[in-house]
């Protein structure tokens, strides 16, 4: 099976960052405010998880953005209903290529990228997998995690922790942030949950530009 293939050849995602504090990490994907792909672009707004930013910004720890570069977190709008936060940045980062938020869900067995600083990797880790069906609504085992709607995807290699928020691409287009791993005492099943993008684009618009307003 093609995502099966080992791509020792494949570089980091330029886009992709990690969000660091004393006491742990996720990843991240800078994006645009209209939430369209953008060619050698400074942007200050980063697409995420929600649940790393579960108690708000402690004002008493800093929140650190890298890849390639160091910026801090100035302010978080978390998404109603799911796990995903968009986070504006002290300062914009260098000028990337920053990918496209999917306007539709993927199909069936679509061939899809999730990209992540998982497992304590230094880079940024491309899990190659398919996207398997969306699903109403799902939780962590603890209940404190929702993602609705939510998007199942088979990997291989495995997301695990670290990975979370980071994004998952479809034709190059961000479709959703890793949000939960499935790995019933302590065995990764290779089956993760994306809270996909698609139908929260208007709220992630009115975050963006909220915290532009900032």
């Amino acid at each position: 099976m093609r995502f099966l293939v080992r791509l020792e050849h494949v570089k980091t995602h330029p886009a992709v960052v990690k969000i660091h504090t004393r006491n742990g990490y996720c990843s991240g994907v800078l994006v645009d405010s209209s939430l369209n792909a953008r060619s050698q672009h400074h942007t200050d707004l980063v697409l995420t998880c929600a649940h790393f930013f579960r108690d708000g910004l402690e004002e008493s720890d800093q929140y650190k953005v890298s890849g390639g570069f160091s910026r801090r977190i100035k302010a978080v709008r978390t998404i109603d209903g799911t796990d995903m936060a968009l986070c504006v940045l002290d300062a914009p980062a260098p000028a990337r290529d920053v990918p496209g938020v999917a306007v539709t869900t993927p199909s069936f067995r679509a061939p899809i990228d999730t990209w992540g600083f998982g497992g304590k990797a230094r880079r940024a880790q491309m899990r190659q997998g398919l996207f398997l069906f969306p699903f109403f609504r799902t939780w962590s085992v603890d209940f404190r995690t929702t993602v609705s709607p939510a998007g199942m995807v088979f990997n291989a290699p495995p997301a695990v922790k670290g990975d979370s928020g980071g994004p998952a691409f479809v034709n190059d287009e961000v479709v959703g942030t890793q949000a939960l791993i499935l790995d019933p005492c302590g065995k990764n099943l290779r089956i993760a949950t994306l809270a996909l993008v698609a139908p929260h684009r208007r709220a992630l618009i009115a975050a963006a530009a909220d915290l532009k307003r900032r």
